[in-house]
């Protein structure tokens, strides 16, 4: 009996000790909680920083962005001015000269180029249909301007059959295959 009695009395000392151990372990688990939840919230206050500077970072490049293109109008706009301000007329007195028919045809030439920097229609053209050439974009300019396959062949120094694969390629990339449609109405049509 006094075996019984020993063995009631040390289970509630056994089982005190089982709960002190339980109680600390779970007193650990709080404070590992704890430490989670403070570490959790620090992350999130500097993802909430970051995200913060992120909007104002990307606000900053649109605005940069902006100007840019401002300056590249700008830019474009003084380059086109400067260019029948202070080139083009040059361009007429050389022709008022006395020249050779080679020497009258590259004026033509410098002349007929630097109308096509300036032209509306051909910044129409390359940023429209990115997809063309530079001779397209020339044979398109001189379509526009009615000048015959022939002619366009001599100025440009190629082959009749050259210019007409040029023609072929402009009518394809501006949806004009199987339509008649005439090409220097067409291109006359565009801004």
């Amino acid at each position: 009996m006094r075996k019984g009695q020993e063995e009631v009395e040390k289970k509630p000392e056994e089982k005190v000790e089982e709960l002190l151990k339980i109680n600390k372990l779970l007193e650990q688990e709080n404070a590992e909680k704890k430490v989670a939840e403070e570490a959790l919230k620090k992350r999130e206050s500097e993802l909430e920083a970051t995200a913060k500077s992120l909007e104002e970072l990307n606000a900053a490049l649109k605005v940069l962005l902006k100007h840019r293109e401002d300056d590249k109008n700008e830019v474009g706009v003084k380059v086109i001015a400067n260019v029948k301000e202070l080139v083009l007329p040059y361009v007429e007195k050389l022709k008022a000269t006395p020249l050779s028919d080679t020497q009258a045809t590259l004026v033509d030439i410098v002349e007929m180029h630097l109308n096509e920097i300036t032209s509306p229609f051909l910044m129409k053209l390359t940023s429209t249909y990115l997809g063309f050439t530079p001779k397209e974009i020339q044979v398109a300019s001189l379509i526009r301007d009615g000048k015959k396959t022939k002619e366009i062949a001599k100025v440009m120094g190629v082959s009749k059959s050259a210019i007409d694969l040029h023609r072929n390629h402009i009518r394809n990339k501006l949806g004009l295959n199987n339509k008649k449609v005439n090409l220097r109405s067409y291109l006359s049509a565009l801004p």
